[in-house]
């Protein structure tokens, strides 16, 4: 292929010669957009310059020298990579281009920057990372050529790949040379809302001059925030702009000070203008993007376009169309169990088996996409519109989320009838109709247990051992993926519907009244009332961690000193009988159970006993010098809890002494069993768990997957399909069903309350005090730390979890971002190079706090709040993170 490729060819060249950047101004020039004519310096180009580094030892050093000597190895890379020289091909190639473009467009200045393979792309953008010139004149040109090419051995490239994944052993680089626009006023354009990641709206920060000022941080830009749908500006903000970059006509450009900071850089209509050009930019990636835009006597120009990095995707069942009614989702799978990741297709996908049976007879035949509960894109949701649609009002939301005050703050701050428009679904109308005799049975469960609780539970542990043995008895061989399902999660009824939800129920009614009863004395009672739950009878997880406790403190664990040696001994049964048949019977109870257990491709414990002897190890080490025993001291603060609030009681008389002791009774008969139902629902997880890695097993053994836990990328209907089909490609299948999945896990973003347009939602700013700094929020997300307030980026270390403070950052700060909790910058938009990257480490962060390079001090306790814009000063508070 040509070494040198313009905007105008009629090829289509490939990322792998053109890169992210090149290719997109190729393509976008090609789809009719307003781009400045130009030209790409292919990565064939710079082979021979290539090809003379890697025979260099500085180039050995930069593969194999560890992580603190990366710098200085990266400088001397550099360095070398700045005396390379054109030879006569390269120049006489690059001679005519440029001659060519002039000769087109007039053009007398250019705009020099990198365009590698790997920057710009949908899963890293490299923000920042490489070297841009502007204002290069031709006489310029080939060491602004030189200087974007030897800014692909920077040392903060290095670390940005080594962070995202990618090989440092292979760096490409190609250079794309453009027209120069003398641009009156520029800046960058989401087409989603970087902060709430609605797609819905268009995100614009404008400056007056070149767009460098915006893109570096330099200035507080004006930030225009558009409704898509309706073509209208919802928010509009002028910015600071205290730096202005203009092009100098003699090249290089000019930074002042602003002569306009009041005035908006741009006007409402060029902002409608912007986003029109962002959609049809949009429109042809089929995903949100981010441009860099200029306007130079009144035209609107295209300088660059890329897939946004950061956003959080949603599956495509769960978006509705833009302008149709909308749809409100609490994320169950971050509300109930705290996971922030998401679960694999697999696990996915048989966790709505689950699910059609842990909410009894009322919810059973309702999970599913036209349902109150559905799984989707590696968790498991519940429609709030459709809940509140049919009554439910909260009960949209699992029970889990019922006393979390964060979500239900979100819910009472949404305007929720633009969520409750439309029809429901024929099913859920169906199962609305015929609610009151689904409900009628778990009525008459519940009203049984309030009534005679000695009774029920007497009965619930008579029953327990024959269920417990249908586990055993449900096959594992001769049926399809999808029987099993069925039959593994047909054995949840009894630990749900017939006896777990109304004895939860009841533990809940309970607990109320023990509250009402002492509601004149809440505040003073209120650590008593706590107490009251802790160390239950009945808790399987409480019971977990008293035989994890037990082995911990076993001479045995004491005597070992490596893992290594733990598990040789444990292998060659060496270990005394006594720790033997203790570890056993742990296995046989507990095995099964692992952080992250609700998904099937989670390696149980039973499975890592090096995991579990390194967590008893350092028990061990801890209770040798703790002499108390925690879970013997938990009950005896549970009962110094009651005789507590019982001597308040008696003092209100009998009447009030005897409901309390009655309550308290129900309360420990089944407050414990809360936990009992997800122990067999993470018993079942397990064992098919098992079933889906034999298969697996066997399709790797076949040549047809390359390791067994690729199973988990596939569906069950993929399974089975692939059990009766030998033809079915398993690998190609388990990359398209594990792609979303994929970008959801690099997103960073979480959401507990998400709509079907993306927007998240977070809980309203709690109120300002005189301890508070109020910015604007970046990058979302609560951490504290400890302050490092900075002026350059190698004026100190950054420390590993303290709280970055400068000014504003640059592409040089990078490295620092590794070991940053969190961020807070005096300037700066939500587009700028330290916004998106502190986006993309997922770290939180918020800027436009000014002063606060002086307001703040090293050392200093502050808590970042980048979900709203709030930093928030805690030196009075413990020195313990």
């Amino acid at each position: 292929m040509n070494w040198i490729i313009p905007f105008t060819t009629a090829e289509h060249p490939r990322l792998d010669q053109v890169g992210g950047k090149g290719l997109a101004l190729i393509t976008m020039s090609r789809e009719g957009l307003a781009v400045p004519p130009g030209f790409v310096l292919s990565v064939a180009f710079f082979e021979p310059w290539m090809a003379a580094l890697r025979s260099t030892p500085a180039w050995d050093c930069v593969q194999t020298c560890p992580a603190e000597e990366l710098g200085a190895a990266a400088r001397e890379l550099q360095a070398l990579s700045r005396g390379m020289t054109f030879d006569a091909h390269q120049r006489q190639e690059l001679i005519a281009a440029l001659q060519n473009l002039q000769a087109s467009s007039g053009a007398a200045l250019f705009a020099v920057r990198s365009s590698s393979p790997e920057e710009d792309l949908e899963g890293a953008s490299f923000a920042g990372g490489y070297e841009t010139s502007l204002g290069v004149t031709a006489a310029g040109l080939e060491a602004a050529v030189l200087h974007s090419f030897a800014s692909s051995f920077d040392e903060r490239v290095f670390l940005y790949k080594k962070e995202h994944g990618f090989s440092i052993s292979q760096p490409r680089i190609a250079v794309v040379v453009q027209q120069q626009v003398d641009a009156e006023c520029a800046g960058v354009a989401f087409s989603l809302n970087p902060l709430n990641n609605c797609f819905d709206e268009a995100v614009i920060n404008a400056n007056h001059g070149l767009g460098e000022s915006v893109v570096s941080g330099d200035a507080d830009p004006d930030v225009f925030v558009v409704d898509k749908v309706r073509r209208q500006i919802v928010e509009m903000r002028v910015g600071s702009k205290q730096i202005v970059i203009t092009l100098n006509q003699n090249g290089g450009t000019t930074r002042t000070t602003s002569g306009q900071p009041q005035a908006a850089s741009i006007t409402s209509e060029q902002a409608l203008d912007l986003t029109a050009m962002l959609e049809k930019v949009e429109a042809y990636y089929r995903k949100p993007v981010d441009i860099e835009w200029a306007i130079a006597q009144g035209k609107l120009y295209l300088l660059q376009a890329r897939p946004i990095t950061t956003y959080l995707p949603l599956p495509e069942e769960m978006i509705t169309p833009p302008g149709a009614p909308k749809r409100l989702y609490a994320n169950s799978t971050l509300i109930e169990q705290g996971l922030q990741e998401p679960l694999s297709v697999l696990g996915t996908d048989f966790l709505g088996w689950v699910l059609n049976k842990v909410g009894g007879p009322v919810a059973e035949g309702a999970v599913g996409l036209d349902g109150v509960t559905f799984t989707a894109g590696g968790g498991y949701y519940m429609n709030i519109s459709y809940g509140q649609m049919m009554g439910m009002k909260n009960a949209s939301l699992a029970p889990g989320s019922f006393g979390d005050p964060r979500v239900l703050a979100i819910l009472d701050s949404i305007d929720m009838p633009q969520y409750l428009k439309g029809e429901l679904p024929p099913r859920l109308k169906a199962m609305r109709r015929g609610m009151a005799l689904k409900v009628l049975p778990m009525i008459q469960g519940v009203l049984a247990a309030y009534l005679w609780p000695e009774k029920i539970l007497l009965s619930y542990q008579a029953a327990l051992p024959e269920e417990l043995r249908r586990f055993d008895r449900v096959p594992t061989q001769g049926v399809s993926l999808q029987e099993q399902a069925r039959q593994l999660t047909d054995l949840l009824k009894f630990f749900y519907s017939d006896y777990g939800i109304p004895m939860i129920l009841v533990a809940q009614l309970a607990q109320q009244r023990i509250k009402g009863l002492f509601k004149a004395e809440a505040a003073g009672v209120q650590d008593h009332l706590i107490n009251l739950g802790v160390a239950l009878p009945g808790n399987k997880t409480t019971e977990m961690g008293e035989w994890i406790y037990t082995l911990a403190l076993s001479d045995d664990i004491r005597r070992q000193v490596t893992t290594e040696g733990f598990l040789a001994d444990l292998e060659a049964k060496r270990l005394s009988p006594e720790f033997m048949q203790l570890w056993d019977r742990f296995m046989a109870e507990f095995g099964h159970r692992s952080p992250g257990e609700i998904d099937v491709a989670t390696p149980r414990t039973r499975e890592q006993p090096a995991r579990l002897f390194e967590q008893l190890k350092s028990m061990s080490q801890a209770a040798q010098s703790n002499t108390h025993f925690f879970f013997e001291e938990a009950r005896a603060k549970r009962e110094a809890a009651y005789q507590a609030l019982l001597a308040i009681a008696q003092k209100k008389g009998r009447r009030q002494a005897r409901a309390f002791q009655k309550y308290y009774q129900t309360w420990i008969m089944f407050g414990g069993y809360r936990e009992t139902p997800k122990h067999y629902v993470i018993k079942v997880i397990d064992l098919f768990r098992q079933r889906a890695l034999s298969l697996g097993q066997r399709f790797t053994a076949a040549g047809r997957l390359d390791r067994a836990e690729q199973i988990f990328d596939l569906t069950i209907a993929d399974i089975d399909r692939a059990t009766a089909d030998p033809s079915v490609d398993l690998r190609a299948l388990a990359e398209q069903r594990s792609a979303l999945i994929q970008k959801i896990r690099k997103s960073r973003l979480v959401a507990r309350i998400i709509d079907s347009r993306g927007k998240i939602f977070f809980p309203p700013p709690p109120p300002v005090d005189d301890g508070s700094m109020i910015g604007v929020p970046i990058s979302p997300g609560v951490v504290r730390g400890r302050v490092k307030v900075m002026r350059h980026a190698t004026e100190k270390k950054l420390l590993p979890g303290e709280i970055l403070v400068a000014r504003a950052t640059d592409p040089g700060w990078t490295p620092l971002f590794i070991n940053a909790r969190g961020i807070i910058l005096e300037i700066g938009g939500a587009l700028q190079h330290g916004a998106v990257v502190a986006r993309e480490y997922g770290i939180p962060c918020v800027s436009g706090l000014e002063d606060a390079t002086s307001r703040l001090i090293d050392g200093q306790l502050v808590e970042v709040d980048g979900s709203n814009g709030v930093v928030r000063l805690l030196e009075n508070e413990m020195d313990q993170l």
